[in-house]
């Protein structure tokens, strides 16, 4: 089907379907899973046709492409930084298209999958001893990813690891932390 739209693109170049073939190539390769060919028709629809009026679909689509890609969080992060920053994009460049609640809905599942990356890394590290570089994932669990559902378990590993080191200052800070913002929780 990819094929035939391009086809039909080359051959009628000047007419209203032209960018719609281009569109619907990278759809049916989409379609298909095979996200690499998708997101290079996006490119070059997206730099062929700089005016259309289905950027925001083209966006979308690719977006998706590298979204689908993502396989769990021990795997590579670039499918996961693509996938939010042209999320984002979206988000911020078309607020008021179909696709934008989609896209923000997207962009909170992009962000636990991040936080539970830093959180394997960090349990990685504490397997190993490794205190410090534990406590810094850990720590960046909880500045940046803050409303992802790892927050509990790492502000209870940074009590854990700070009086482990010592500090019992910051222990209780993080103790202080986890108990006023999560009385329910386990941890």
């Amino acid at each position: 089907a990819a094929k035939k739209f391009n086809e039909a693109e080359l051959l009628f170049p000047q007419s209203k379907w032209a960018p719609r073939a281009a569109l619907m190539s990278a759809y049916s390769y989409y379609d298909f899973s095979f996200y690499n060919d998708a997101i290079s028709e996006v490119d070059r629809f997206l730099k062929t046709y700089p005016n259309s009026k289905r950027k925001n679909y083209a966006y979308y689509l690719k977006a998706m492409s590298f979204y689908n890609q993502i396989v769990d969080e021990k795997k590579d992060l670039g499918p996961i930084i693509e996938a939010k920053q042209n999320f984002q994009f979206i988000v911020s460049k078309y607020p008021n298209s179909e696709y934008a609640m989609d896209a923000s809905f997207k962009l909170e599942l992009i962000e636990e999958i991040l936080a539970s990356k830093e959180l394997y890394l960090a349990k990685y590290y504490l397997d190993r001893e490794k205190w410090i570089p534990a406590m810094n994932r850990y720590k960046k669990i909880v500045n940046e990813y803050d409303t992802t559902i790892y927050v509990e378990e790492a502000l209870y590993r940074l009590v854990e690891l700070n009086y482990k080191l010592g500090l019992t200052n910051e222990a209780k800070k993080y103790s202080a932390l986890l108990g006023y913002n999560y009385q329910s929780s386990d941890w």
